[in-house]
């Protein structure tokens, strides 16, 4: 085929891929995808171009924006674009691997497939499209994580982790005994991997392969489950309701999720995700309907409820504005719009229930049915693009004689014709058959007639007029917590138009604003006051005229007035006279709200105080001690500001004494001592002569008596000579820093 002829084939591609591209060019926050994707377009009109379009003997490589996806029902993995939903490779697994349960760790250009059942670990080889590096790890219910330079297998029965070498699959390292059953490990944004130990209440970090110190985190034997977000790992307390921010000195914030998810069965209620996109972690209760989501930059808490009856419902995730809920009882993702305050149109993703696999890569969530075909893509936008990955004219392991991948064009998207049966065009979110259109306001009707179809004639009767519409009430509120505050907002009333909204459950000493709001919104209240030791509800009333009945919303989810408080300020050590200790200081953080307990991290563990000032004493001095101070209240605690307790003793300027009609050198030694056995003079100052000195500090030695004077107090100094500087003990009787208040001991 000639250049020529090939270019029409290359346009019709080209034009739909740039299509693609500038629906990720929206304003969403996203927008290198969109960017990422033209350039791929370029790249595709270039090689095209150059080499010709279809040719037997190239192959097109994997998009950058993409993922893999496994099909554990026949044995293989398939590569999807992410901008179009189109399946641009796929690759064999290795006989015996089919049917059984598959997970995968992908991280940069490496791609690990774990055999659930058998422990083999295999690499998938994108430029070969090919899964032929393995090694079996021989035992069932293994962990596969990656991350970094680094990927590991935990053997949680045996309790042991082990590094293995991402690219040829094999050990690097014998398997490290963690001391405890691990639960579900992640590796954060650094590469360290994070290993929860329930029965221990801790978490171990390994920093560049390397166990570390474990961290404290919990009572022993809560359960515990870990997320990677904005690159952190945040551990959930499921059986405490609480969520803290790990570092590997120790825990840098805390989250309280709320006394409405306490008493839940931690282990099957209690739902987070293994990682997010950002810095927002959504927590879903499934036994209440509470879905709590924290953003742990900000401190900022947002609180609904959402309908769980009857459903099964997995580990949230939130791309965007919307938090998607996979509902494994039917097969799609229950959708809630946070901007709205209320549930989006559902997700249909199977024909039937069946477990969904959800994880966001490359600013797009990624849904995976591991057991069927389906699975899909979903934009910051909202928009779907369905995948079916058991297509089969795509791209897989080359065989004998064929030229390797010669560029990284995405293939392109899959023709219409080739969409399985109720798939969408790429780019186009649909509607299941028979489902209802949800607007923007809340209500629903039957799904719109197609563009073409006939309305109604103008031939005929007359339609009667519209039923009258009953009062509905308004959407459950949604109550964000703020400082000194609670925003809550709702959807709209259904049905016919109020009059106007108020708010309802506001104590005495909260303040409403506005005092109510009209038919048209904007759907906000904002409660000023009340106590951060509180938690409180609100509902939404619908007034209408004509005598007709009030509306009441559903009651909201529990919420304070205020948010965990961020770190100290003005972190400030004074020494105290002769060291030893001295008195940490520091200022309140600006937002903060409510009772404020502040806990310090330093010499001698863990201390709380109401106080913005703490005394340490009793510590050696030439010491420098790491301190931490996290402001905490009833929502929890934020960053820790860091200091030191600086007890280097400071230098004093002293003359020599008691040498004026000395006519004898005063001695420098090494040690407090004249025993000749044990120490030497490194120098000597000349009799009849007072020099000034600088003294360092003193140190209790070897008892004497010179000038009249007994005492076992050394002077550590340096004195700077005629010929020399020399620095060591002397005697006190002729120095007297025994006297000074300002010169420290030692240590």
């Amino acid at each position: 085929m000639s250049g020529e002829s090939a270019r029409p084939g290359v346009r019709q591609r080209c034009s739909t891929l740039v299509a693609a591209a500038r629906a990720g060019l929206r304003p969403t926050g996203n927008r290198v995808t969109g960017y990422l994707a033209i350039g791929a377009v370029g790249a595709l009109v270039a090689t095209s171009l150059a080499v010709g379009a279809g040719t037997a003997d190239t192959r097109p490589g994997l998009a950058d924006i993409g993922a893999w996806l496994a099909g554990s029902e026949r044995g293989e993995v398939a590569h999807a674009h992410g901008l179009t939903g189109a399946v641009d490779g796929k690759a064999v697994l290795p006989a015996g691997m089919a049917g059984h349960p598959l997970s995968v760790a992908q991280n940069g250009d490496t791609t690990l497939v774990l055999d659930e059942r058998t422990g083999r670990v295999v690499r998938i080889d994108a430029a070969q499209l090919t899964a032929e590096q393995s090694a079996d790890y021989g035992t069932a219910g293994l962990q596969l994580v990656a991350g970094g330079a680094y990927a590991y297998v935990l053997d949680p029965a045996k309790g042991t982790v082990q590094r293995i070498d991402p690219a040829l699959t094999t050990p690097e390292s014998p398997p490290v005994a963690l001391g405890g059953k691990p639960g579900a490990a992640v590796v954060d944004g650094q590469g360290t991997l994070w290993v929860p130990l329930p029965d221990q209440g801790t978490v171990v970090p390994f920093v560049k392969g390397r166990k570390g110190t474990a961290v404290e985190v919990a009572d022993a034997g809560h359960d515990l489950a870990l997320t990677v977000a904005d690159g952190r790992p945040v551990v959930t307390d499921r059986t405490a309701t609480a969520m803290k921010v790990l570092a590997v000195g120790g825990v840098q914030g805390t989250f309280e999720l709320g006394g409405a998810t306490a008493g839940t069965d931690p282990a099957a209620d209690l739902l987070v995700p293994a990682g997010t996109d950002g810095s927002v972690v959504p927590v879903l209760d499934t036994d209440s309907g509470d879905l709590v989501v924290v953003d742990v930059r900000s401190r900022h808490t947002l609180r609904a409820r959402v309908p769980v009856q009857g459903q099964e419902l997995g580990a949230p995730q939130l791309l965007g504005k919307r938090v998607y809920l996979p509902d494994e009882s039917t097969g799609r993702l229950l959708v809630y719009d946070t901007s709205l305050s209320a549930l989006a149109d559902p997700v249909p993703i199977t024909d039937g229930p069946g477990e969904l696999e959800l994880f966001v890569r490359d600013g797009l969530l990624w849904v995976n049915d591991q057991d069927g075909a389906a699975a899909a893509v979903i934009d910051a936008d909202g928009e779907v693009r369905h995948i079916s990955k058991y297509e089969t004219d795509v791209p897989s392991a080359r065989k004998p004689g064929e030229r390797p991948v010669e560029d990284s064009v995405p293939t392109g998207v899959v023709p219409a014709a080739q969409l399985p049966p109720g798939a969408p065009a790429p780019g186009v979110t649909v509607t299941a058959p028979g489902a209802t259109v949800t607007p923007s306001n809340g209500t629903s009707g039957p799904a719109p007639e197609a563009p073409g179809q006939p309305g109604p004639t103008e031939t005929g009767p007359s339609p009667s007029a519209p039923p009258v519409q009953e009062p509905g009430a308004p959407g459950a509120p949604q109550s964000e917590s703020l400082s000194g505050a609670i925003r809550i907002t709702f959807s709209e009333a259904l049905g016919a138009t109020p009059q106007h909204y108020v708010l309802k459950g506001a104590t005495p000493d909260q303040t409403v604003t506005p005092a109510e709001i009209g038919p048209d919104g904007p759907f906000a209240f904002e409660v000023e006051g009340g106590s951060c030791e509180e938690q409180y509800t609100f509902t939404v009333v619908a007034e209408y005229d004509g005598g007709r009945p009030s509306k009441e919303s559903a009651p909201s989810a529990f919420a304070r007035p205020c948010i965990a408080p961020g770190a100290p300020e003005q972190l400030t050590f004074t020494p105290a006279q002769g060291g030893h200790g001295g008195t940490l200081t520091w200022q309140p953080p600006q937002d903060t709200g409510g009772s404020v307990t502040y806990t310090l991290n330093g010499p001698g563990g863990l201390v709380e105080t109401t106080e913005r000032s703490y005394v340490y004493a009793n510590l050696k001095n030439h010491t420098v001690n790491n301190v931490t101070v996290m402001a905490g209240n009833a929502a929890g605690s934020g960053r820790a500001a860091q200091g030191w307790l600086d007890l280097t003793p400071p230098d004093q300027r002293m003359r020599i004494v008691n040498n004026n009609t000395n006519p004898d050198t005063v001695g420098i030694r090494n040690k407090p001592t004249t025993d000749k056995d044990t120490s030497w003079r490194v120098g000597s100052i000349p009799g009849l002569s007072s020099p000034e000195v600088t003294v360092h500090c003193k140190e209790t030695g070897q008892k004497l008596t010179a000038a009249g004077i007994t005492t076992d107090v050394w002077a550590f100094h340096t004195y700077v000579g005629s010929d020399d500087t020399f620095t060591g003990y002397t005697f006190d009787a002729f120095v007297n820093a025994r006297s000074n208040p300002d010169v420290w001991e030692c240590e």
